[in-house]
């Protein structure tokens, strides 16, 4: 009893690896050869079948028909594939309860990728007909790029929680490795400078937008001068600086559709709060300094035409509360969406597979440059990269 729950090591290359406490390195031998290597050379099948499926949405449905029965030839195979070996392998439990976890998650996406995707895909046939084929090439806008992200993602996260320092040869030579490293560290380090851009330009907002609320609040007047400069200033910064950032991360590679459909909100209502709001000043001021030319000659016009100017102000500047109410709680709402964001695509990012647990900073602690010297680490190890032995 003494002997098992001593630690053992795990001799990688020229590093030992100590296994958890109770694990022997017999029993992770037997684990490895009957069921984590050939899970990860079938997750590597997959990925390499499916990449070959991988084209734009518009090419897909655009592409010739030759075209198409190739991608869905490739489609129709990884599902198999995932159905007949994949499936089965992330049901076998490990004797590494980190890894287990991970096999549990992943096992869980697959179920839900099956009931969605891959049982769409075999209720047709693998011959396409031409009146099958309008169908066909929507489902593959949806398939191939889902089928993709559940390869790579669980793929990382097992990868990730390999006991064996994260040097696995056949991934860190594949041909798609140094171009996962790229868009994987780009995504991150894209979403860290707008993260940083958006936590300085929330607070600026916040701070200039609480005493211009409770002015309103309190005067119902549409403001004007220094009041309406004071709120101008972070609406432009809004418009001009925030919305092109937004727009350019949705653009990166790497995004996946769940992470896709929140940032286009956001990208969407900023700008219409903020412009609406520019629109409803200008049509009030515009109103107020029409009503104060036309007063009237009579007591009870003038009169009519104080009652019209305070109505005006008053509903006017309630929608204007409305509008830069909703700016701000937009603004803040994605401020507390962007750590989460930053959290699954650390999760996923390659460059970790490639470190141990105690190099890697904390995301608090990783910067710009911090992130570019990691790349070059990355591009350097990746030409004399250890190879495993016959004990890994």
């Amino acid at each position: 009893m003494e002997e098992k729950s001593r630690r053992q090591v795990l001799k990688v290359g020229k590093t030992l690896v100590e296994l958890p406490a109770g694990v022997t390195s017999a029993e992770w031998a037997l684990e490895r050869v009957r069921l984590h290597n050939p899970r990860i050379r079938c997750y590597l099948g997959c990925i390499r079948m499916i990449e070959k499926a991988l084209d734009s949405n518009y090419a897909i449905l655009h592409c010739s028909p030759a075209r198409l029965a190739e991608i869905w030839k490739q489609v129709r195979g990884v599902s198999a594939l995932i159905r007949g070996e994949l499936a089965p392998s992330l049901k076998e439990p490990s004797v590494f309860p980190e890894l287990d976890v991970v096999l549990r998650r992943a096992d869980t996406s697959l179920e839900e990728l099956s009931t969605t995707v891959i049982r769409e895909v075999e209720r047709y046939p693998d011959q396409i007909t031409a009146d099958l084929s309008p169908h066909v090439r929507k489902l593959l806008c949806v398939a191939a790029g889902k089928i993709y992200a559940f390869l790579r993602d669980t793929l990382g996260e097992i990868l990730a929680t390999d006991p064996r320092s994260r040097r696995d040869a056949d991934y860190f030579l594949s041909k798609s490795f140094a171009k996962d490293i790229e868009d994987s560290e780009w995504l991150y380090s894209s979403v860290y400078t707008l993260r940083e851009y958006v936590d300085g330009l929330q607070k600026l907002c916040s701070t200039e937008f609480k005493d211009f609320l409770l002015n309103m609040g309190t005067e119902k007047v549409i403001p004007h001068g220094d009041a309406w400069t004071q709120v101008l200033k972070p609406i432009h910064m809004l418009l001009e600086g925030l919305t092109p950032k937004l727009k350019e991360v949705l653009t990166l590679r790497g995004i996946r559709l769940k992470e896709i459909e929140p940032m286009d909100k956001y990208t969407f209502e900023l700008p219409y709060q903020c412009m609406a709001l520019l629109e409803i000043y200008t049509v009030g001021r515009s109103i107020i300094d029409r009503i104060k030319v036309m007063t009237g000659t009579t007591i009870p016009e003038r009169e009519q035409s104080v009652r019209d100017l305070l109505s005006c102000h008053e509903i006017i500047t309630g929608r204007i509360i409305v509008l830069v109410s909703g700016i701000d709680n937009t603004l803040r709402n994605l401020t507390a969406f962007l750590p989460t964001w930053m959290a699954d695509i650390e999760r996923r990012r390659c460059l970790l597979l490639t470190k141990n647990p105690s190099e890697i900073p904390s995301r608090s602690d990783t910067t710009g440059p911090e992130i570019e010297r990691r790349k070059q680490e990355v591009n350097t190890s990746e030409k004399g990269l250890p190879q495993m032995t016959a004990s890994d």
